[in-house]
């Protein structure tokens, strides 16, 4: 079962994550890209931005502490993750 958080706007939700780069983009509309992997069982959804796709493409794909350093990685309720992905023109499946 994955976890729930009570978030401001939306009430108690799932959580989920993205990165820095996807999480302030939020507010200010600005895209940023949209990647993510497909959900598993009681694992929640977790997304980052062009610029870590970037850095995972040219570090080997790997989740290295640099890697999670870099996209310091924000909890959001479900919704405000469905928000950040549709605010975006590219969305990308993993």
């Amino acid at each position: 079962m994955i976890e729930k958080i009570s978030c401001d706007i939306h009430g108690s939700k799932e959580m989920s994550f993205t990165c820095i780069h996807i999480a302030t983009a939020i507010d200010s509309r600005n895209q940023v890209g949209f990647f993510y992997s497909e959900a598993e069982e009681d694992l929640p959804q977790i997304a980052w931005c062009g610029s870590c796709e970037q850095y995972l493409l040219d570090n080997e794909e790997e989740w290295t502490e640099t890697f999670q350093s870099l996209a310091d990685f924000k909890m959001l309720c479900s919704d405000c993750f469905e928000e950040a992905k549709n605010n975006e023109t590219e969305v990308h499946i993993r």
